[in-house]
């Protein structure tokens, strides 16, 4: 009987080797057809199995992460797009997915937070991404500071039919602010289209959650036009929650926010003090003449200031100034403000 139970046993063993051999070493049952797939910077190897999945281009989550496991090749996937053949064995697959062999044909790109529309296009032009602004400018719409109201872009591409979050934004501006600032992998022959899409898919996946969750008196646009300002206003979470509390004391009293980037938007200029003159052009986005929010963003806003708009610090400051070293200094009353500025500026 112990012998039976013996054989038994040894045949199982030997058949489950054979079933995994089979499945880790052998092709999958797939079209045999070349996908992309996409590792996002942090995905966890059951975030990455799911996704494998999903798509069709593993027949076992389970299998594919016991192999990660006994080679030891958890943590030395690489973040990225990557092509992969849906009939690839695992282990062929895995090691595609560890050298990053197709990875050769990606690039790195990044946006940095606070860019607006002609930063982008500067660093496209320098990154041989495109040869002139108005390649970038034709697909996602001019810089709108001669916005009136009726101002109508050059025939952008219209996005909010792929992304329901762009249907808040007025039709006749561009997208500026939403193309969301990180780090990409892109192929080295991508169209700039599929760069945008990119940008747009991240800033629907890690922003629009946010949005959700959020301020219920302003709209998603709002919201984010008021981040842009707060982005170049602060340089840390604690004085952009700040700063975005004196935004909405002054928006209550349907005080004009006086934000100098906002002139600097219209100037095209880059200053911590706007001239008299800056400040008196005519523009829907000088909030020094319109009290109110700008009709769109000034930049692209980083996470947490598009968080300082959502979750502003709640307090009696009506005013602020940057001091020349850098540092923040409020004011809640106009005498103080005043005595602020003797302080800090001399003329």
């Amino acid at each position: 009987m112990k012998k039976i139970f013996l054989l038994i046993v040894i045949i199982a063993f030997i058949t489950g080797l054979g079933w995994i051999f089979k499945i880790v070493f052998i092709s999958q049952t797939g079209k045999n057809e070349i996908k992309n797939f996409t590792i996002n910077q942090g995905e966890g190897v059951h975030q990455i199995s799911h996704d494998l999945k999903s798509q069709g281009l593993i027949d076992s989550s389970y299998v594919f992460e016991t192999y990660l496991w006994l080679i030891k090749g958890s943590n030395k996937i690489l973040a990225g797009e990557h092509k992969i053949n849906d009939s690839w064995s695992v282990r062929r697959l895995v090691g595609a997915l560890i050298s990053g062999s197709d990875l050769e044909n990606e690039r790195t790109i990044t946006i940095l937070e606070g860019w607006n529309l002609r930063d982008i296009v500067n660093y496209f032009v320098k990154e041989g991404i495109i040869k002139e602004s108005d390649e970038l400018y034709g697909l996602v719409g001019y810089p709108g500071v001669n916005y009136t109201g009726n101002f109508t872009l050059p025939n952008p591409k219209d996005f909010s039919s792929d992304y329901d979050f762009l249907k808040d934004k007025p039709k006749n501006l561009s997208l500026e602010g939403y193309l969301f600032p990180d780090t990409y992998r892109i192929f080295k022959n991508s169209s700039l289209e599929d760069i945008i899409k990119k940008m747009l898919d991240n800033y629907g996946q890690k922003v629009v959650p946010k949005m959700n969750q959020g301020n219920e008196n302003l709209k998603p646009n709002d919201i984010l036009t008021l981040a842009s300002i707060i982005e170049k206003e602060a340089n840390n979470s604690a004085d952009k929650r700040r700063v975005a509390g004196v935004y909405y004391n002054r928006l209550n009293l349907g005080m004009a926010l006086q934000a100098d980037p906002t002139v600097n938007y219209v100037t095209d200029k880059i200053t911590d003090r706007p001239s008299k003159a800056d400040i008196e052009t005519d523009s829907l986005y000088n909030t020094y003449k319109y009290p109110s929010l700008p009709p769109g963003p000034i930049c692209n806003p980083g996470l947490d200031s598009i968080l300082a708009a959502l979750y502003p610090e709640k307090n009696d400051y009506y005013y602020f100034l940057n001091t020349p070293d850098g540092q923040l200094i409020f004011a809640k009353t106009m005498a103080e403000h005043q005595r602020n500025r003797a302080k800090y500026f001399t003329n």
